[in-house]
């Protein structure tokens, strides 16, 4: 699958822009909520809310995600349009199982989660999830038809409409129950949208052959997912289940975020880069070099700069209550240099899916268990810091077993320049502390 571009903007490019889109949209309707004069304990009970959804859904959508290009790539023209639409129809059937599963599960589910007994508007979230999760796939199948400027243009116009669907009714008096209430019709409308755009791109035929070959191809990958998506979610678990308080839940989810651009650039060129290293892997890894350092030279300085400014703008932009989350924040912030290494691109490319997995059974393990000691001995700090760990493990093992496979880090990552700015941000981060 060649990496086609709409005048300077290539797909890769266009995934980056997508990636910057989505989490600028999560920031901002953070935001907008903090000061439109909903309660503390009003927005943790959005939170809880997002985390049971992300908790049921992350796992399996970016798993399949995943697999749509490699699967894809190896198809004729023919099969790779009935591929497409049977990519809608098992989105669509496992969204409509999942839907089955919360609201029979109903305040068992949100218990299990949350340790709450219940959580307002959760049926309303769980009619939003039914309808929104099939419209994940529409900007891979823009990418897989090699049209980079719909990307941007879905994103934009999807994560514009859903701030507005979220917040307008809830200035205007309506609460959550509005915006969701809005969302709802939101993801009608975008559902609507994936139908029609799979049909014109697709072949309307049911293919169970290509259905259980995508799936098998997706599973390790979804595992994959999985195991590191629990060492976020575990820490939401532990919160909750630890301080059993909405305000806290709040204070935690607002601090515990990494830079979003960087998270975004950093896996959009992870995954424009995997096809690149599976069809040359010599000049992939070359490409790598050039490219991610490139981005470090982008996101390095900016987080620095966040550092120092995060303290004094978390009461400014948020407002007074969200002041302890800037020194968790601080602390995510330093993810940022072990997400900037991307070795998972190059074991996916080489075929090892699971030598992924076993090192990410490994990272959970190990964020478990620092988990749960750090919030004993360090509150929602230490928390933070058994993310920073962890991450860190995952990063170090897949290289160390890279190079055990004659796969030089210095063939795909300029060491010079990573280690200055690695440098430079313990230096910041330490000079960012407040003074005792």
């Amino acid at each position: 699958m060649g990496i086609r571009s709409f005048g300077a903007l290539s797909t890769s490019l266009a995934l980056q822009i997508f990636q910057v889109m989505r989490l600028g949209a999560v920031i901002v309707t953070s935001i907008l909520l903090a000061r439109s004069g909903l309660s503390t304990s009003e927005i943790g009970h959005y939170e809880l809310l997002l985390y049971i959804g992300t908790t049921m859904t992350f796992f399996w959508v970016n798993g399949l995600l995943q697999g749509m290009p490699p699967v894809y790539g190896r198809l004729d023209e023919s099969d790779r349009k009935a591929f497409i639409f049977n990519n809608f129809l098992v989105f669509c059937g496992i969204s409509a199982g999942l839907y089955l599963l919360l609201v029979s599960g109903g305040t068992s589910v949100a218990f299990l989660l949350t340790g709450q007994p219940s959580v307002p508007y959760y049926g309303l979230f769980c009619l939003y999830l039914l309808l929104n999760l099939p419209t994940f796939p529409v900007e891979y199948y823009y990418l897989l038809k090699g049209k980079p400027l719909q990307i941007v243009i879905w994103g934009g116009v999807a994560f514009g409409l859903h701030i507005v669907a979220l917040y307008l009714p809830v200035y205007l008096g309506y609460g959550l129950f509005g915006g969701f209430t809005a969302l709802i019709v939101l993801a009608a409308a975008k559902l609507l949208w994936t139908f029609f755009l799979a049909l014109r791109l697709g072949k309307p035929v049911w293919r169970i052959d290509l259905v259980r070959h995508y799936l098998k191809f997706s599973f390790p990958l979804t595992i994959n997912v999985l195991v590191g998506n629990l060492i976020l979610l575990f820490d939401n678990w532990l919160v909750g289940w630890h301080y059993r308080d909405e305000a806290v839940f709040a204070v935690f989810r607002y601090g515990s975020r990494e830079f979003p651009i960087a998270t975004a650039l950093a896996t959009a060129l992870g995954v424009a880069m995997v096809p690149k290293l599976s069809a040359d892997l010599a000049s992939g890894l070359s490409e790598l070099r050039s490219k991610s350092r490139r981005l470090m030279h982008l996101v390095f300085p900016l987080t620095a700069v966040l550092m120092f400014v995060a303290g004094p703008l978390f009461p400014l932009v948020f407002n007074p209550d969200f002041a302890a989350s800037a020194p968790l924040f601080n602390i995510y912030l330093l993810v940022t240099a072990s997400r900037m290494l991307l070795p998972n691109a190059i074991v996916l490319a080489m075929g090892m899916p699971r030598l992924i997995l076993g090192v990410g059974l490994i990272e959970l393990a190990v964020k478990v268990v620092l988990g749960y000691l750090f919030i004993q001995w360090w509150g929602l700090p230490g928390l933070a810091w058994s993310v920073v760990v962890a991450f860190w493990v995952e990063k170090l093992a897949l290289i160390l077993l890279l190079e055990r496979r004659s796969v030089r880090t210095a063939d795909w990552l300029d060491l010079r320049w990573y280690f200055a700015y690695l440098l430079l941000l313990a230096a910041t981060f330490t000079l960012s502390l407040p003074p005792r």
